[in-house]
């Protein structure tokens, strides 16, 4: 499923050569087909829009460029869901985010990092296939060398997911 960049209030003019090209219903369109099913090859999307292969691919490419479509990538379905948890880290003093990034990036575990303001550093979202992996997981990240403290939050459920 592609990501694609928040709406704006605005018309996003999209840069073809030396002239200005605004994103249509035909832009639209793509993009609503691909947040359905990224995996859609470029004459399906063509066909659905009633347009030449090439023009959407030419599209596609200008969508790209302009950064309202940032990747293609796939979303696991709920057939198997993994345990999802929250971590909630605080650094040790003295230490930083630069110091924890390269621990955590270094885990396939780990989804999502957020850094944010107040009593938590980071938020850090990670997938395990067991409650016992998951507090392996959670102990392995409380040892890293800048945490000083974790605090886990299972996932039950997801209610909204935008992304």
């Amino acid at each position: 499923m592609p990501v694609i960049a928040a709406p704006v209030p605005f018309v996003l003019l999209l840069q073809e050569g030396d002239a200005m090209k605004t994103r249509d219903a035909i832009d639209d369109k793509l993009i609503a087909l691909l947040q359905d099913n990224a995996r859609l090859s470029t004459v399906a999307l063509a066909k659905a829009v009633g347009l030449s292969r090439s023009t959407v691919q030419e599209r596609l490419q200008r969508l790209e460029q302009a950064g309202v479509i940032a990747q293609y990538t796939v979303r696991l379905g709920s057939g198997g869901d993994p345990l999802q948890a929250w971590l909630f880290l605080r650094y040790a003093d003295g230490f930083s985010c630069d110091d924890v990034m390269p621990l955590l990036a270094g885990l396939p575990q780990v989804q999502l990092v957020h850094s944010v303001a107040g009593e938590i550093d980071l938020l850090v979202l990670v997938q395990a296939g067991s409650p016992g992996m998951l507090a392996d997981l959670r102990e392995r990240i409380a040892a890293f060398k800048g945490v000083d403290d974790v605090t886990t939050v299972p996932v039950l459920r997801a209610t909204l997911d935008r992304r």
